[in-house]
């Protein structure tokens, strides 16, 4: 018996774990996502997840989106077994700040200077982003919170973190090189702006380590005091 089968339906697209261990059901799942004939299908579906008797817990759901979200995927609804249930309310609870906001719904410190730029929609992240973790947008990502080394942001605007940013980060994914990266603590571990990228910087002393931006200046990334 497969570990996951999907079924469609006029509400979205059916996922069902079955029973077995988490990581072989996750083995499995990510196996069939990445087969590049359901690439296409799957991308943007909206996902009915079916866990049954099985119970999952808030870091396996995590996980989950997290997968689902390199494809482009949501997570809607959970049915299954209550603690499953519970679980599934708070992480939505958890992630209800991170769906898209117009820009005069951003919190007030990033009204100001270069965010977000053109009119552009931005993605808040009011949490932190762990390891394994994916966000992709076609605006402007803000995170208040810390990107943990192995998470990633790309967007096709600007990056802003209001923590410490030691992930992967690509501003201007579409080709923008006039996005920019700022963070409270800039150490990423690979650095992208439209078509350019830049070292992971310097190990920093965060405790005295003032914000810092990172923009294109004459075909080269450059690292600057982010002075408001």
């Amino acid at each position: 018996m497969a570990l996951v089968s999907f079924k469609g339906t006029r509400n979205g697209l059916c996922i069902t774990l079955n029973e077995g261990d988490w990581r072989s059901v996750m083995n499995e799942l990510a196996a069939h996502l990445n087969r590049p004939r359901v690439q296409s299908f799957f991308r943007g579906a909206r996902v009915l997840l079916e866990t049954h008797s099985r119970t999952v817990d808030v870091n396996q759901l995590e996980e989950l989106i997290a997968l689902l979200a390199q494809h482009d995927m949501t997570l809607v609804s959970v049915s299954g077994e209550q603690r499953t249930q519970d679980a599934f309310d708070q992480v939505r609870a958890a992630l209800a700040p991170s769906q898209p906001r117009a820009p005069d719904e951003i919190p007030a410190p990033f009204v100001n200077g270069n965010m977000p730029m053109d009119g552009a929609q931005a993605m808040l992240v009011h949490r932190t982003v762990r390891s394994g973790q994916k966000f992709r947008y076609a605006g402007t990502i803000v995170v208040i919170g810390d990107v943990n080394p192995g998470a990633e942001l790309i967007a096709d605007g600007d990056v802003i973190v209001w923590g410490k940013l030691r992930g992967v980060v690509q501003a201007g994914a579409a080709g923008n090189d006039q996005a920019i990266v700022g963070a409270l603590v800039l150490a990423p571990t690979q650095l992208r702006i439209g078509a350019h990228i830049a070292p992971a910087p310097a190990e920093k002393a965060t405790a005295h380590s003032s914000a810092e931006i990172a923009r294109v200046r004459n075909g080269q990334i450059v690292i600057e005091p982010w002075n408001g």
